[in-house]
């Protein structure tokens, strides 16, 4: 009788354990990490390190690094292009430019840019809610640069790329009235 009640209960906890590992799947339940935190780098905390494998590491091996891990392809800086320019402005952008949208047009009329040298275009968006972008535009209507859409009210700031001296325009590709007229010098 004794082994009766022990083969009982071996095949009860089978049966609980068989049912648990099974009953997840079939409720289509998963483990959901908790959210990443993002560290005072601005790196999100639990990124894998950047250091590449076979090298010594100064974080110990399974624990996470607050150096971001980038794709060994990505280039080290992008060209400028008519493409939306996701990076903001740093230091090493030179003069500040500062742009502002306000009732759907921009309250400057014209602007001074240096030329030959990157700047740092600030754009101020004061209107409430609505979208706008700068796209910077040769004599011909070429697009050289064009910075994130965001509505307002925000203000980011965005790497221009140098402009040789000449005729620019800057325009809001949403609001096509939106234009500012700029000399590079």
């Amino acid at each position: 009788m004794r082994h009766a009640s022990i083969a009982a209960a071996i095949a009860a906890v089978t049966l609980l354990v068989a049912a648990c590992a099974s009953s997840d799947e079939a409720a289509g339940w998963t483990y959901a990490p908790p959210p990443t935190e993002v560290a005072a780098s601005g790196a999100p905390s639990g990124e894998p390190s950047a250091v590449p494998s076979g090298e010594p590491s100064a974080v110990p091996s399974g624990e996470p690094s607050a150096v971001p891990s980038a794709p060994a392809s990505a280039p080290a800086s992008a060209p400028a292009s008519a493409a939306p320019a996701s990076a903001p402005a740093s230091a090493s952008a030179g003069e500040k430019v500062t742009v502002t949208a306000q009732g759907i047009q921009f309250e400057q009329a014209d602007l001074t840019v240096p030329a030959g040298a990157p700047f740092t275009l600030e754009f101020v968006n004061n209107d409430a809610q609505v979208p706008h972008d700068i796209q910077i535009r040769d004599q011909s209507g070429a697009a050289l640069f064009t910075t994130d859409t965001f509505p307002g009210v925000e203000t980011r700031s965005f790497d221009a790329p140098a402009l040789t001296a000449g005729p620019y325009q800057f325009v809001c590709t949403i609001h096509p009235n939106m234009i500012i007229d700029v000399a590079a010098q």
